[in-house]
């Protein structure tokens, strides 16, 4: 997290936890993580990271539930106070080999948003590569195997593309796409997306509508309830210190919202200054047969 947004978080902690105080915790947090190694970079927490982000959620009281079972207890109005959902970006192996035995050992349920454009070979991400820090991916029988210990699986589109830059075709290809090969990998429904780098549109929207997803999450700060539209729930990317963590969960940084429509609003009207770092990536990949998931 850059500095001067801890200190802006900081300035409004005070605030945040007093109307937290006043209210109580209402709503879902949905947190997000991506690489759980010792890259540099804000994607990236270390091992010893991630278990003091789990040590400070614990302190904090948070009640740790499925994905799929928080966001239906949001809209029927059963979420119990400090909710929080735990989800992994991209597919990546530190996922299977770090992240998911600490969650084991805690009893914590999480979701994988992967990536199947990027499921076979041993491949990494361009911009990982660009920046001289590739990491292994997760293959498809590493997600089956997730999926079948009981990690949640979904969508995070065929190759990681940025979505609102995309015309109609290429739009429904990343979006149907991507769940349909997910599906038969997994051989269960994938009704969740993970939009990449959380961004969409209108035009984005009725396309993941259409393309036959229930719910969609993107990287906007602050809490989700029943106002917040299935297609745009929030979800912030969790901060490598724990006190950011802190501020994140009593809602400081929310009040930031409107300083990220500014930039937002901005990046939507030049789609072009984003990177499509994932042009070119075959969109359908020779996965394996899937394996009918293991029964009770």
């Amino acid at each position: 997290m850059r500095p001067p947004l801890q200190r802006l978080g900081r300035l409004c902690h005070p605030v945040a936890r007093a109307w937290t105080g006043l209210r109580g915790p209402a709503g879902l947090t949905v947190l997000c993580w991506h690489r759980i190694d010792d890259a540099p970079g804000p994607l990236s927490c270390t091992p010893a990271e991630l278990s003091a982000a789990f040590d400070a959620l614990e302190a904090w009281g948070a009640v740790v539930l499925p994905l799929a079972e928080a966001w239906e207890r949001v809209r029927t109005g059963t979420l119990p106070a400090r909710s929080v959902a735990l989800t992994f970006d991209d597919g990546y192996a530190s996922t299977l080999t770090a992240a998911w035995p600490l969650l084991q050992a805690r009893g914590w349920p999480a979701t994988s948003f992967v990536v199947p454009g990027y499921l076979t070979g041993d491949r990494a991400f361009p911009w990982d590569s660009a920046a001289g820090h590739p990491a292994r991916l997760m293959t498809a029988e590493q997600v089956q195997a997730l999926a079948r210990d009981g990690m949640d699986v979904g969508s995070h589109t065929m190759t990681h593309r940025w979505l609102p830059r995309l015309d109609d075709d290429a739009l429904h290809e990343e979006l149907v796409g991507s769940r349909r090969l997910l599906e038969e990998l997994l051989d269960r429904p994938v009704p969740s997306l993970a939009y990449p780098a959380g961004h969409h549109d209108p035009r984005v929207r009725r396309a993941v509508r259409q393309a036959g997803y229930a719910v969609a999450y993107s990287t906007a700060r602050g809490r989700s309830s029943a106002r917040t539209g299935a297609l745009e729930v929030r979800r912030t990317v969790v901060p490598r210190e724990p006190e950011d963590l802190l501020r994140v969960l009593d809602g400081a940084y929310a009040l930031l919202r409107p300083v990220d429509a500014v930039r937002e609003r901005r990046l939507l009207r030049d789609p072009v200054a984003h990177p499509d770092p994932s042009a070119g990536v075959p969109a359908q990949p020779d996965l394996p047969p899937h394996e009918p998931p293991a029964r009770p």
